[in-house]
């Protein structure tokens, strides 16, 4: 029987259909059939994969442990440059740090023997810090005060270093107090007057970050000329 005749009847044509899907089938298995097979898992296949995955594993637990560690150092960097003065915030450091202090003078009615002028240094692009010194005399009470006044300026401002002594040519209580009258001689001594010299720094940053991205909520201060009286050493 020739293909004509085969293919004339219902049961030829699904004849001539199988041999069709069959060739198909063959060419398809010798074409992809090789790569299909090698793509199968082996018990070698399996344990590459299970190493390859704890490989990726500990890269994933290395790669979060050095974002939390960025993380951390920058949430330090925005803590420190949120508590340093901000020229676009507290005005320029070379006047404002002096007027501050001069201001919580003349409000205590302190007068300073001596206020320099704040000197910045600067430490890297972002950072820098200006020192001032101040030198003053009065009674102990006052100059507690005055020292507990300067502790409250924004930013705040740290001591660099802080000499406390008593006054020269204070008066001293008379030597013949008894025990009858000692209340009243307690009562008549003289205040201790005390001298200090110290120098205040304060951390100023001048990087990209703006005051709202650091979350600054004091008001931005103007700046002024002096009017204090206190002489530069």
């Amino acid at each position: 029987m020739d293909l004509k005749q085969l293919s004339s009847n219902r049961k030829g044509q699904l004849i001539i259909c199988c041999i069709i899907l069959g060739l198909v089938w063959g060419v398809l298995l010798i074409r992809y059939g090789a790569s299909y097979l090698g793509d199968i898992p082996d018990k070698k296949k399996i344990e590459k994969a299970r190493h390859d995955l704890e490989k990726a594993r500990t890269e994933l637990a290395r790669y979060e442990e050095e974002n939390q560690r960025h993380q951390e150092i920058r949430a330090r960097y925005r803590a420190l440059a949120a508590s340093a003065w901000i020229p676009s915030i507290d005005g320029a450091v070379e006047t404002g740090l002096r007027r501050r202090i001069s201001d919580v003078s003349l409000a205590l009615d302190f007068r300073l023997s001596s206020l320099s002028a704040a000197n910045p240094v600067r430490i890297n692009q972002q950072f820098l810090y200006a020192d001032i010194t101040i030198h003053g005399t009065g009674d102990l009470e006052d100059v507690i005060r005055f020292l507990a006044e300067l502790s409250k300026i924004e930013p705040r401002l740290s001591w660099r270093q802080l000499n406390l002594t008593p006054a020269r040519n204070q008066p001293r209580p008379a030597a013949s107090a008894t025990t009858a009258n000692l209340a009243a001689q307690l009562d008549s001594l003289p205040q201790t007057r005390l001298e200090f010299r110290g120098t205040l720094r304060v951390l100023v940053y001048e990087g990209e970050l703006t005051p709202q991205q650091l979350q600054i909520t004091r008001q931005p201060v103007a700046d002024e000329p002096e009017t204090t009286e206190e002489t530069e050493e």
